[in-house]
């Protein structure tokens, strides 16, 4: 019950500050012990929600100074565990065409838009390491709009947990 309050606070509050596990081993803890009501809500709606916390954690690790290549780690196991930790498999989130499926698809970027405000702070970061030069502001506005559906498509694009 206590978990359950706690990560439902996780979704509903604005937080403006999180914890990055540093180690594998934390991580490894942590996703393991993040049990989610799977059953109740869905594997789509969890996976959805795991792929939010993803993208978000990727933004979080970069706004506390973490290289892209990290924070991109860091959020890519703890997205792994939570699943492996819910007992959902990453391969199942994809349709045969090896796109995500269009309602997990639809559900994360909706609840990306939740860390907007970290994503914002972490963009002009991203910008630089990927260019080598600032990015201008109007930049930074489209680039945020889009994260969603440009992290989900990153991960299309790679093939990420496909069998």
């Amino acid at each position: 019950m206590k978990r359950l309050l706690l990560v439902s606070l996780f979704f509903l509050l604005p937080i403006t500050a999180f914890a990055i596990p540093e180690k594998k081993e934390h991580r490894e803890t942590l996703g393991e012990s993040l049990s989610f009501m799977c059953p109740k809500y869905g594997k789509e709606s969890c996976t959805a929600r795991f792929l939010a916390m993803e993208a978000c954690t990727f933004m979080f690790a970069i706004n506390s100074g973490k290289p892209p290549q990290e924070a991109f780690k860091i959020a890519s196991d703890m997205f792994a565990l939570t699943m492996q930790g819910n007992n959902l498999k990453i391969s199942s989130m994809y349709d045969e065409s090896g796109k995500i499926e269009p309602a997990i698809k639809s559900e994360a970027v909706k609840r990306i838009g939740i860390c907007k405000d970290a994503t914002k702070e972490a963009m002009p970061i991203l910008y630089k390491a990927r260019k080598g030069v600032d990015a201008p502001p109007e930049m930074i506005e489209g680039l945020t709009a889009t994260y969603g559906v440009w992290f989900l498509k990153s991960i299309e694009d790679v093939g990420v947990g496909r069998e």
